[in-house]
């Protein structure tokens, strides 16, 4: 009797240290730098990773700083968070190139929905499909009629092959029947250079980087692929109203951590995300980035990420795309 009783009182206290220590270790997180890893050098990725460094160092009251690990179209980055520490203090800081990376790489060594947990959505980019103002073809419709006369022979340029606008040109090519003849770049700002100099007939990117050459009237805009009008370009349709909504693809920058890492430090980290993105600082520097803030809890966001690689699964199937 003794002995069951001594168990007893043993199991109970074992189970309240447990409990106090994840209490402790979440309270006391963080204690020293965190790192948010970058996939690329430079671009919307990098910049939503300054911004959030600096709205989480005011938040924790610790340094958060970022590091860029380029490579392996965005592979390398990927995998270094996936086998750091889980400690809370190595962050990943992502795009589509998260769900996108294994689908291109039969060599990529990481399942990101399986050695990563979701953190939080910080903003998302949409995504604008524009042509020269030389082009012939002044909205979606003029457009679609224009390449099914001439399939395979109009060009659309992208940052490289099995980039994220790659796909979106795809999913195009796959919705409605046209057939396009794709140009790799080193960087979408190179092909949108190209798209301006007439060298090629369109592009799909970022809204941010298109507007100010739209409204200088080097680009002229077809669609913005979104639900909703943006405030930046009020009078440019989106693809939704349209009458492709299956079209709508913007480019989501979300926060992730290494599998193994403590519930309680996720937690944490998830609401101040949260609490930043909220923030009317926050919204007015989105809005004037044309970024737009999401707010999805962690199981949402799992599920996001798990629609998302299922989509570009099923493009790059359907196109019967080659990568290796």
């Amino acid at each position: 009797m003794l002995k069951v009783m001594l168990r007893s009182i043993y199991g109970i206290c074992v189970a309240t240290l447990l409990f106090t220590s994840g209490i402790s270790t979440a309270q006391n997180y963080p204690s020293k730098t965190i790192r948010l890893i970058l996939p690329f050098p430079a671009g919307n990725n990098y910049l939503i990773g300054q911004f959030l460094a600096e709205k989480l160092t005011e938040a924790l009251g610790q340094p958060t700083i970022i590091e860029s690990k380029a490579g392996g179209g965005g592979s390398v980055a990927i995998e270094m968070v996936a086998k750091s520490v889980p400690d809370g203090y190595t962050l990943l800081v992502t795009s589509p190139t998260l769900t996108i990376s294994p689908i291109i790489n039969s060599k990529f060594k990481i399942n990101p929905l399986k050695d990563l947990i979701p953190i939080a959505i910080v903003g998302s980019i949409p995504n604008i499909f524009v042509v020269s103002p030389s082009s012939p073809v002044k909205n979606f419709k003029e457009f679609l009629e224009f390449a099914k006369l001439r399939p395979g022979q109009l060009t659309y340029g992208t940052g490289g092959i099995g980039s994220s606008n790659h796909f979106a040109v795809e999913l195009l090519k796959i919705t409605t029947g046209i057939d396009l003849l794709h140009i790799p770049y080193q960087s979408t700002t190179a092909a949108l250079t190209n798209v301006i100099g007439g060298q090629i007939d369109l592009i799909i990117g970022g809204l941010p980087a298109s507007v100010p050459l739209i409204k200088s009237g080097q680009l002229r805009p077809i669609a913005i692929l979104t639900q909703q009008r943006s405030p930046l370009l009020p009078d440019v349709p989106t693809i939704a109203e349209l009458g492709y909504p299956e079209l709508v693809v913007d480019t989501w920058y979300g926060v992730l951590a290494p599998v193994g890492t403590k519930p309680e430090i996720i937690e944490k980290l998830h609401q101040e995300i949260i609490k930043i993105t909220k923030s009317s600082d926050t919204k007015q520097r989105f809005a004037k980035a044309g970024i737009d803030p999401v707010n999805l809890n962690m199981q949402e966001f799992t599920i996001f990420l798990k629609n998302d690689y299922e989509k570009w699964l099923r493009v790059k199937n359907t196109a019967q795309l080659k990568f290796d």
